[in-house]
């Protein structure tokens, strides 16, 4: 599995590590500038500001400010935070002065970041993981407007050493005096029989409980409907509703890095608002009320609406492990499509977008009640717009470059 994996990178000519999605549910002002972070032609990351993302071509090329490595976006109030585990895990914050978009000043993590979460406007939780071996997961609390680090928090979250996994956060949430961690466990590549990233023990979710600010374990909660929340650097897969309530999404998929796959469906798990258990009257069955599609990744859009990006595949037929992880795939074999769903009905509205390839996540923006998304393959990249209330999307900005990574509204 990992050669395998190895060699889809090459294939793709990217580095894999991390890619996130900014402001999945934080909406702003009309006046906002935006910036984009691309993934040039020749593989180097750019930061792009402009005034529209919904026609016209935007180019990194002679424009915006170049980046140290492959890097990960993440939008935390009014601060654009960039962080790549390959450039010594620098993190560096951005905001809007002005009309200028200016460098705050960086910091440097122990570990890679694979996740960043808000507490407020001016504090961050960013999760440091390593790749392989049982080393504690790292939870930073990060203060935004000094771009330094206030604390760190070691924990292990679920301790498998005797199964040879470990677990990878796939979410945080902070809500009141709690942090939800979900995750899902893979191979630590330290066992000859379970070899990094596999997942042997994947037919459950499951979400651990902290106590927040102390930063206590208080427990893990579990449920049989589905499978592991998330996926490998997925990052968004606890959705915080309007009202409160938390859903967790399942992939189950071979093509989102599940080998073997699970025999529980893809689907969605609830967490009432103020409770610390999964809701029993609730389940929503992604892969039947969709004729078959898994769930790759998911945004939140406001009113119990999501978008999300699925795949069909042949879970019989191994070509399809890792397939939603190629941003620049060959056309012929994109296999990543676009819906709207709605929680509480529970139901699956396809986009009239065509078949994409994949990515390490999936660079989205919610802006005045519209979700903006990458969509690419090998031969050309746009930013689309969906209108989660109609279940609408239209061809916005194309990408003069392989993709667009992040998204920002300042």
């Amino acid at each position: 599995m990992k050669k395998q994996f190895l060699n889809i990178a090459t294939a793709l000519s990217l580095v894999i590590i991390t890619l996130a999605s900014c402001s999945d549910d934080n909406d702003v002002a009309e006046s906002a500038q935006f910036v984009l972070g691309i993934e040039a032609a020749i593989g180097t990351d750019v930061l792009v500001s402009v005034d529209t993302i919904t026609s016209g071509t935007i180019s990194p090329i002679d424009n915006g400010i170049e980046q140290p490595a492959w890097m990960s976006y993440y939008q935390i109030g009014e601060t654009l935070v960039t962080t790549g585990y390959n450039a010594d895990n620098v993190m560096t914050g951005y905001r809007m002065v002005g009309e200028e978009l200016t460098d705050l000043g960086s910091l440097v993590t122990e570990l890679g970041i694979y996740g960043v979460t808000e507490v407020d406007e001016n504090t961050a939780i960013a999760v440091g993981v390593t790749r392989a071996g049982y080393e504690d997961r790292v939870f930073y609390t990060i203060d935004l407007e000094n771009m330094s680090i206030v604390s760190r928090f070691n924990t292990k979250i679920d301790e498998r050493q005797d199964e040879g996994l470990v677990t990878w956060p796939t979410g945080v949430v902070v809500q009141d005096d709690k942090m939800y961690v979900a995750y899902y466990l893979m191979g630590a590549g330290e066992e000859e029989d379970v070899p990094a990233f596999a997942t042997p023990n994947s037919n459950q979710a499951r979400v651990a409980i902290y106590s927040y600010p102390d930063m206590e374990f208080e427990k893990i909660i579990t449920d049989n409907r589905t499978t592991d929340i998330g996926l490998y650097s997925g990052e968004n897969s606890i959705l915080k509703t309007d009202r409160g309530d938390l859903y967790t999404y399942s992939t189950s998929a071979l093509a989102s890095g599940f080998a073997p796959t699970p025999d529980n469906p893809s689907g969605f798990l609830r967490i009432n608002s103020g409770t610390t258990a999964f809701d029993d009257d609730y389940f929503f069955n992604f892969e039947e009320k969709s004729g078959g599609y898994k769930l790759n990744n998911v945004v939140y859009a406001g009113g119990n609406k999501a978008v999300v990006r699925m795949a069909k595949e042949d879970d019989t037929n191994a070509d399809y492990l890792w397939a939603t992880y190629g941003p620049t795939i060959d056309p012929a074999l994109a296999i990543c499509e676009m819906a709207v769903v709605d929680l509480e009905a529970q139901t699956v509205t396809k986009l009239n977008i065509p078949a994409h390839g994949g990515e390490w996540g999936m660079a989205n923006l919610y802006h005045d009640g519209m979700v903006y998304v990458n969509i690419s393959n090998a031969d050309e990249a746009y930013i689309y717009q969906i209108d989660p209330s109609t279940a609408t999307a239209a061809k916005g900005a194309k990408i003069d470059g392989n993709w667009a990574k992040g998204f920002a509204a300042l």
